[in-house]
């Protein structure tokens, strides 16, 4: 790696809310825009070395699946569009169904796995929750994103647990510009949601190199819409629409350190007031939440040759939840008051990245986690567990076969309250000529009993100390093509994937065991993107999951079929463009084997630049185009309903 190597900078440093607005608000000064010269944003680079930010697209290399989503497609995902409504739109291969709407739960089935087969990361850090396993980013504010790493495929090599099918990194956004620059947003949506978020960044110089600082805030609140039919309603709910207020500041800093080193700070706070809807009964279900995320990161070169980073990190989540019924007569019953449930985790990894003679890289490290967790609602006797592990990966160059580009590795993980795994994974790159790659990647991946499956006490759930962790054997082959149609830009893959889970984790009558049976999952993934001209583009995908168990084991939540496809057209000088796509979903059994889905829902996008210096922007998104009445989930035998109908507009100002 040459120590002289530039990257953007990727860093956050704490700062409160009111000091994200007086900055915003400072470079919005009527002096400061009379400024041209700081209205010109130049993309500049703080010098340092990059090592743990390039690890999920270094996979690509060697024989994983990697999809990105740029920043410009996130933009156009819909002006107070969250993190799921983004990997519903561009994610070929990912299913995506928000339960009620945006910042909301949902299911997500990636290559067919689970929910919780997928790991998600933002900047590196585990955002799945060690309490029950699952996956929460549905207050995570798009605005403060800069793009989205998909890396496919069972990962726990150098993932670790819940890397099943994939892993997912958000990658949070980063100061490109040595002026003082920015944006501000402000939307509104035909539901009076209204959006509204700001950011502020510069990059300094200081006795000791470069210093990259960016600051952001967001809010977002909507009354929602109705996410059930009218004749689910009992007669004496009145509370019917699913509301949400979220309120999100955050900050980076990075420090180089001469040219071999770099600091980089994060921290980010979310305060989220969140409705339960719910059919029957409801006069007020909520879950008033905050977030806190803070990571530090030292990265080093020692020489060309040699290099690491050590980071540690603490997610920090605190929900209050209440539950208020209307009874009979007018008088109100009250389940639950504030009533408390959350979690800590916190941990330190350290990797290291050695190149050895001949060309092959070795990479090594250590992964350590703590976390404790507590719930009001749900009695949890233990509520504290911790897990390590070790792992090494071999990158070899094969002097012979110049075109091939393998690696294989292995890691070890043992946790408290429950039993140690071991993976192993071995992947392939071959470049078949200058348009065609092979790939292929063969290993196991695991998933650590969480501590609701491992301690629970309830009269209808008791936890189990002795569970094993679920085991996979994973196996992707894939071709990929990039060259030219009919003279036009022109992009295909197909990746064929097998999934076989043993010990498997599941509830038997109330008790939380490990299954005797097996599942395997099987499939194909289809997408291409195609440039029919300088103008017009056209994007499309399609998945085939087939699932098989036996002895009463099966997965459900995913899909049997789903495909997407998108056309779109900028003008030639993209000073405007507009969109159109559409998403079907076949059959998806639920709980108690009952089917829903059967669906295709259109939607519209277009913006507008309103000046030739791009600093005015308009967007517009249609979402549902049709008013399609579709079932996203089922909740105590009720249809879940997607979104309707929904126009959203937004107004952008950069500087």
């Amino acid at each position: 790696m040459n120590q002289l190597q530039t990257l953007r900078a990727r860093a956050l440093c704490p700062a409160p809310l009111h000091a994200c607005a007086a900055l915003c608000g400072a470079l919005l000064s009527p002096a400061l825009l009379a400024d041209d010269s700081a209205l010109t944003l130049e993309q500049q680079t703080v010098s340092a070395p990059s090592v743990e930010s390039t690890t999920v697209a270094e996979m690509a290399k060697y024989g994983s699946k990697v999809e990105i989503v740029s920043r410009e497609q996130i933009e156009r995902a819909g002006p107070s569009s969250d993190i799921s409504r983004v990997l519903q739109m561009y994610v070929p291969g990912l299913y995506v169904a928000p339960k009620n709407g945006p910042f909301d739960y949902g299911t997500y089935s990636l290559l067919g796995g689970r929910n919780d087969d997928t790991l998600i990361l933002l900047d590196g850090v585990r955002l799945n929750n060690r309490l029950y396993g699952g996956i929460y980013i549905d207050t995570l504010p798009a605005n403060a994103i800069e793009r989205i790493e998909v890396l496919k495929g069972g990962q726990s090599l150098l993932f670790g647990t819940q890397a099943v099918a994939g892993v997912i990194n958000i990658v949070t956004r980063s100061p490109q510009s040595r002026d003082i620059g920015g944006e501000v947003n402000l939307g509104l949506d035909s539901f009076m949601g209204k959006t509204g978020d700001a950011r502020a960044e510069r990059i300094v110089s200081n006795g000791w190199g470069d210093l990259g600082l960016l600051a952001y805030v967001s809010h977002n609140v909507s009354d929602g819409y109705q996410p059930f039919r009218n004749r689910d309603y009992s007669a004496n709910t009145t509370d019917k629409k699913r509301s949400y207020e979220v309120t999100t500041f955050g900050a980076k800093a990075i420090q180089a350190l001469g040219d071999d080193a770099r600091l980089e700070l994060f921290y980010q706070y979310s305060d989220a007031n969140l409705d339960f809807a719910r059919p029957a009964n409801n006069r007020k279900t909520t879950n008033d939440r905050v977030q806190q995320i803070a990571t530090a990161t030292f990265e080093h070169s020692l020489s060309e040759r040699l290099s690491y980073f050590v980071k540690g990190h603490v997610n920090d989540w605190d929900t209050r939840y209440t539950r208020i019924n209307n009874a009979p007569g007018g008088a109100t019953t009250v389940v639950n008051d504030k009533d408390y449930w959350g979690f800590t985790d916190w941990g330190v990894q350290a990797e290291g990245k050695a190149e050895l003679d001949g060309g092959h890289v070795l990479v090594f490290g250590a992964d350590n986690q703590w976390f404790k967790g507590q719930d009001d609602v749900l009695i949890i006797d233990d509520n504290q567990a911790q897990a390590h592990a070790l792992y090494t990966q071999l990158r070899p160059v094969i002097a012979a076969l110049p075109d091939w580009h393998p690696s294989l590795g292995i890691r070890h993980e043992a946790m408290s309250g429950g039993d140690s795994a071991t993976v192993g994974m071995l992947t392939s790159l071959y470049d078949l000529n200058p348009n065609w790659q092979l790939r292929g990647q063969y290993g196991s991946a695991y998933k650590l009993p969480n501590a609701e499956q491992l301690f629970a006490r309830e009269d209808d759930e008791i936890g189990n100390r002795n569970l094993k962790p679920e085991k996979s054997r994973n196996a992707e082959l894939g071709l990929d093509y990039k060259g030219e149609l009919l003279n036009r830009d022109f992009s295909a893959s197909v990746t064929g994937f097998r999934r076989k889970i043993t010990d498997l984790i599941a509830l038997d009558d109330i008790h939380w065991t490990n299954s005797q049976g097996e599942v395997r999952v099987r499939g194909v993934e289809l997408d291409g993107k195609w440039q029919l001209d300088e103008r017009w583009s056209l994007s499309a995908d399609m998945t085939r999951n087939l699932v098989e168990g036996n002895h009463g084991v099966t997965l459900t939540n995913i899909p049997s079929f789903f495909a997407r496809s998108r056309l779109a057209f900028d003008a030639d000088n993209r000073l405007w463009g507009v969109a159109g796509a559409v998403r079907y979903i076949r059959s998806v059994v639920g709980a108690k084997e009952v089917e829903y889905g059967h669906y295709a829902v259109v939607d519209a996008d277009a913006y507008r630049y309103l000046d030739n210096a791009r600093q005015h922007r308009i967007s517009l998104l249609v979402e549902n185009l049709l008013d399609r009445d579709y079932v996203t989930s089922r909740a105590s035998s009720v249809d879940n309903l997607g979104r309707p109908f929904t126009s959203e507009v937004r107004y952008t100002y950069r500087f």
